[in-house]
Formats: structure tokens, sequence, C-alpha cells
């Protein structure tokens, strides 16, 4: 049975993990504040704004600080839940904080110098302000901003499986980008047209076994972002509403959210049959990728695979045209340390995912940059994005 979302067994599990590591710590009461990470421990899935969310591990409880306008999908989402702890508003006659002290000193109970959080205080989001726990409680807080972080590196079997589906849905939604793309068409019509029916097949073939996070309308999605034309020579381009013409360098861009995964596919297109120029950009794009490709493997360090997407560079003469390193981790977040860069002292790891898009950019022509999603496994990789590498299939 293919997996798209994880149970509150899972969950548990890793919070499970969390805690060992925290005892060892002498850690009794931790505080997570990042949504992701919040999300990666319980699958408690909401919209960050101004009012402070907490998780509150407290000796083994499974607690929550929260608005009151949230309780309800605290109950609804994490079954397990030991206690939910709430205030009204923000700022409120009576400031979250004030509540939150209550709550740790009166009800909980924390121990001096067995306590800690990601963060010295809640994050300045949409607006709020506000003392730190140390001000609010008078208890110093030990600061474990990466320990969650550090356990998102290695990806869970299920979280690869989850990628696996991720990509399998990129594939398909870049399908019918390339597709709809046309002389005279509009990137945002393509975009809105390949991501729609990219998603309805999706929502289609999975059916109940889909479980939405987030709030956007497009489960798979395709999209230019405005990478067309001379416009594709920005790797971080916004989208401009650009219409496609004959001669134009395409740099595309499509993935999936399977339960807050979410795969990177690219590709380097063109309208019509490709200069000579456009050619040989291309076909230094693809052997540095197929260098870094090859390099990486469990026990190989990020800096090597970088270094191979560099010299394949060198070797054809364009690393002038170079911009950027050649890739990054993903997982619930579009990029993820660790990081495939010369200057990382990061080791592969069986279980990391990782894009590999090294790229170059010609001033005028555009941009030229494939994004493949692999897996690091016992003896090599797995490339996860299937779709054609190869120019011929690429031309429009």
């Amino acid at each position: 049975m293919r997996r798209t979302f994880l149970t509150p067994t899972h969950h548990k599990k890793r919070i499970e993990r969390l805690k060992l590591q925290l005892d060892e710590l002498g850690i009794d009461t931790f505080l997570v504040l990042n949504s992701k990470n919040i999300f990666y421990l319980t699958g408690l899935n909401f919209i960050p704004t101004e009012r402070p969310i907490f998780l509150l591990l407290h000796k083994g409880d499974t607690n929550f600080f929260v608005p009151s306008l949230e309780i309800d999908h605290v109950e609804h989402q994490v079954p397990f839940v030991s206690q939910i702890f709430s205030y009204f508003e923000y700022p409120d006659e009576k400031h979250p904080m004030k509540h939150l002290a209550k709550v740790l000193l009166d009800e909980i109970g924390i121990t001096i110098n067995r306590i800690a959080s990601e963060a010295p205080g809640a994050s300045g989001y949409w607006g709020y302000k506000g003392p730190s726990f140390e001000e609010a409680t008078g208890f110093k807080f030990k600061l474990l901003p990466d320990i969650i972080m550090d356990m998102r590196v290695i990806k869970d079997p299920e979280e690869i499986e989850l990628m696996v589906e991720s990509s399998k849905w990129a594939d398909c939604a870049h399908k019918y980008l390339q597709e709809y793309t046309e002389v005279g068409a509009n990137e945002i019509d393509v975009t809105l047209r390949a991501s729609t029916q990219g998603s309805a097949d999706m929502m289609q073939e999975l059916d109940d076994g889909y479980r939405p996070i987030g709030f956007s309308l497009f489960p798979a999605i395709a999209v230019y972002r405005g990478q067309i034309g001379p416009n594709s020579y920005f790797p971080h381009a916004l989208s401009k509403g650009l219409v496609f013409k004959k001669g134009d360098t395409l740099v595309t861009g499509a993935s999936s959210n399977v339960y807050g995964v979410q795969s990177e596919l690219e590709r380097t297109m063109f309208m019509g049959e490709p200069t000579d120029r456009q050619e040989e950009l291309f076909n230094a794009m693809m052997a540095a990728q197929d260098a870094a490709l090859a390099t990486a493997g469990p026990g190989v360090n990020c800096a090597e695979v970088d270094r191979a997407a560099r010299n394949s560079f060198k070797e054809a003469g364009v690393f002038h045209l170079v911009r950027h390193h050649t890739g990054h981790a993903l997982g619930m977040e579009g990029h993820e340390r660790p990081f495939l860069d010369i200057g990382s002292k990061d080791v592969l790891e069986v279980g990391m995912i990782f894009s590999c898009e090294p790229g170059i950019y010609e001033q005028g022509l555009g941009g030229f940059r494939h994004s493949d999603t692999f897996v690091v496994i016992e003896d090599g990789i797995d490339i996860l994005t299937k779709y054609p590498r190869d120019l011929s299939t690429l031309i429009i």
C-alpha cells in the first residue's frame, strides 16, 4: 500500500526519540515553537499568526499552549494530547506570556535548570511583541535550537515513502506544464492549467488517502515563476505574466505536497530548436548534474558533490556562469540543511534527501538548470523524480 500520510503512532515515536535525547541532557520541560517542528512531532497543522502556539513536552506528556481558536484543532488532530492550556487572544488585557508563566510555574511545575526551548521567546511573527521566557518566568531556559532539526536531517523510512509519492505527482504536473506551453500562451495561464490538472489527477487516484496540509489550492504544482526567455537568467525570478516566444529558454519548477513533504523537480526546455549556444550550455549543465549525481552516495562529503559539479563546469569553460551551489536537503521545507556546498563539513548519510540542481546563467539568453530529488541509500542514491532530462524530449 502506498503511503500518503503518517499516523499518530508514528508521531508519538518521534516524540519518544526526542524525549530520550532530552533525558540525556537533563531536561524535563521543552518548548517547541517552530510550526514545522510541531507538525513533525505531533501532526498538528495550523496557520502561524501573531498568536503564540507552543508544544510543551514535559516528562513524557504532550501538552499545548494555544489561543482559544486553536483548541478544537488540537483536539481533532492530536489524539494523544495530554493537556491543552489556552489564552483568549493577543495582545488582550493579559498578555499571553503571563498566561504561559502561570501554566509553567503553577500547572506544569517546571524545575529550575531542567527547562529548555527552541528560542528565547515567541517569534515576532505578524507583529507579535512580548517578553522572553526568562523575563516572563524568572527562570533561565537552556536553548536547543537544533535538536529537532537534527532529527529531521535523516528521514524516516515512512517519510521517504512520502517523498516518493510527492515526486510522482511533481512529474505528473510537469507533464501538463510542458503539454500546455506554446508560443503566445501566458505563463500564469499555463501554470494554472497544469497545476489544476495535475492536482485533479492526484486527487482522483489517491481519493481518501490524501491528507491536505496547509491551505494551498493545488496539492500538485508546476510553474515557470517568470523563468522565461532572458528572464530565466535570474535563478530566483518571480512571475511576471510573460508570454512564450519562439527561441525562449525556459526553466520550470514542479512539486507536490504529500503530508507536508515536498519534492523538487526542475527542467530546462526550449521553445523550438535550440541555437548552438543554447545546446552548448544545456549540455554543460547536464554534464555537471551527471557528475554530481555520480559522486553522491553514503559516506561522501557534501562538499565533494558540489566540487564535482564545479569541476565539470570548469572543464566546459563555463564556470564564470555559475551563481549557486549544487543543491540542498529537502523535506517539509523547500530548503533544509545540509547543503551540497563546497564549504559544507557534512557527510551524506543513508536517509538524507537532496535536490541536485547545478545551474549556469548567461545574461540575455537565460538559465540552464535541471533539479532532481534523490535519497541516499545503502549502495548509492535513488533518484526519485523521473521526468525526462534529455534535450530532444524538452524541445517544445
